[in-house]
């Protein structure tokens, strides 16, 4: 099974703009990927939002502006921080661990 299984139903509500688009964009890289553990799920999201951003994904940061992902709008290219750290991936490791 590919670990794009957990990316398959969209959230109802985001951050900001940017925020479906990153989700799209991991997405679409798991699906190349087999499941992996809770931890290495963190670490991925967090290591791709550094790649596209330059900035860590932490609670103390607001958001980063991707450009690849503005598409429009005030909030357009932002990828909320808080909203991954306390909704997205908690969303994600719910859906993996009900895989596993």
């Amino acid at each position: 099974m590919k670990l794009s299984k957990i990316f398959e139903e969209r959230p109802e509500t985001w951050g900001y703009r940017g925020d479906p688009y990153f989700w799209d964009y991991l997405k679409e890289l798991a699906e190349n990927m087999d499941i992996i553990s809770a931890n290495e799920l963190d670490e991925w999201i967090k290591k791709e939002y550094f790649s596209l951003s330059g900035k860590e994904l932490t609670l103390e940061g607001d958001c980063a502006v991707i450009e690849r992902f503005a598409h429009g709008g005030m909030s357009s290219g932002g990828v909320d921080n808080v909203w991954w750290i306390e909704n997205g991936i908690p969303l994600l490791k719910s859906r993996l661990a009900a895989l596993q």
